[in-house]
This record gives structure tokens, sequence and C-alpha cells, in this order.
């Protein structure tokens, strides 16, 4: 676009400057009445040669708007796409963090009921992996209220992504809000905030989920931070 209104300024000059010239050798010499027709016919040439310039002008530069807006959209696919896949990982990592904590426990360990438990989350972790979260619920819960091998915050926040990646936002909310109650000490607690205060605006209750913010946004790290955005 620049190299082209550049092209179009050199070309006005020219035609400018072969005006300019013959007008003040008009003011040098004496013309007839056919070199006064001839200047007259010039001067109207480059009116209509500027008008012409100035169309094409305006013709690239909407040339050049449609090329970009394409561009624009697709820009915005990639950055959807890229916070998706940043979601998914963050769920990956949670699942590792949950197989590996219960991994090292029973390393040494081999009593009956450590095994069965093991089993248990091997199959939580197989079900997930296939994607048939429904059936999770049922193990999961039956870990946190019987387990004594297991990080439960962490079976319960695993519950509560689950949940509301299925849209269940209700009862994604409800295990926030149990992870919250239940485990003030846990390393998932800001995160189980600022995931419930999402979802409580998201079903259109404000004034809690400004409730919730306000309770993090005092807090150190990512979480705290966001909330604090958030409410300014």
């Amino acid at each position: 676009m620049f190299k082209f209104v550049i092209g179009v300024e050199r070309q006005f000059v020219t035609i400018a400057v072969t005006a300019v010239v013959i007008l003040s050798l008009g003011s040098s010499a004496v013309f007839g009445a056919d070199d006064i027709k001839k200047i007259k016919r010039l001067v109207a040439r480059v009116q209509l040669e500027l008008s012409q310039i100035k169309e094409n002008s305006l013709n690239s530069a909407q040339e050049q708007l449609a090329v970009l807006e394409p561009q624009n959209e697709k820009i915005e696919t990639l950055e959807g796409n890229n916070r998706k896949l940043t979601e998914k990982i963050s769920a990956l990592e949670l699942k590792i963090a949950l197989l590996e904590e219960n991994l090292e426990k029973y390393q040494s360990k081999s009593s009956s009921a450590q095994l069965s438990e093991l089993n248990k989350l091997a199959t939580v972790f197989a079900l997930v992996s296939v994607g048939d979260v429904n059936s999770i619920e049922p193990i999961v819960l039956e870990l946190v209220n019987k387990g004594n091998n297991v990080q439960k915050d962490l079976l319960i926040l695993l519950l509560a992504e689950t949940q509301k990646n299925q849209g269940l936002l209700q009862q994604s909310l409800g295990y926030y809000g149990a992870l919250i109650s239940d485990y003030p000490k846990s390393p998932y607690l800001n995160r189980s905030i600022f995931e419930a205060s999402k979802l409580l605006g998201e079903l259109g209750h404000a004034e809690e989920q400004k409730s919730m913010l306000q309770a993090l946004k005092e807090s150190d790290g990512p979480y705290g931070e966001q909330a604090r955005k958030i409410l300014e």
C-alpha cells in the first residue's frame, strides 16, 4: 500500500511540475489563442488525472483492508484455540499431579487396602482418558469418604473440573465449595475460590461472585492478580 501511495505522489508531482513549467513560460512569452486552449486542456487533464489518482488510492486502501480482515479473524481463531489448549494442559497437569502423589505413597506400602485404593485411582484415570467422566463420580466420592492414603482435596478438585467441563455448573460449584469449606489449607484453595467466582458469574449471581473475588484479591499468586483485575 505504501509503495502505491509513493508512486501516486511521484506521478502527481511530475504532472504538477509540467503544468507549473508551462504556466511560468506563459508569464514570459506571448501565447496565442490556441496556446491558451492547450494550457487549459492540460490543466483539465491534470485535474482529471488527480481525480483518478485519488480514486485509485482509495480502491487500493480498501483492497488492503479486505486482505487484512481475514487475517485478523485467523488470529482470533488461533488465540481461542490456544486458550482451549492451555485449559486442556492444565487439566492434564492436575491428573498427573494426583497420580504422582499417590504413586509415591504406594511405593513403600503394600497392604490390600492401599492396593485397592490404587486400583480405584487407576480406574478413575482410565475412565477419564477415554472420556467416560460420568462414571468416575461414585468412585472418587468413595475414595474421598473412605480412603486413607489419597489426597482428598485434589480428588474433589478433579470432580469440580470434570463437572465444569461437561457444562454441569451447579454440580461443579458444589465441589469447589466443598473444597473451600473442608480444606481451607489446601494448596488448591485460591484456584477453587477463583473458579467458583467464575461459575457464580455465569449463573447470574453477581454479588456472590464479587464477594468471592474480594476474599481473593489480597492473595499472592496468579489467582489473586486475576481477581484484582476483574474488580478494577
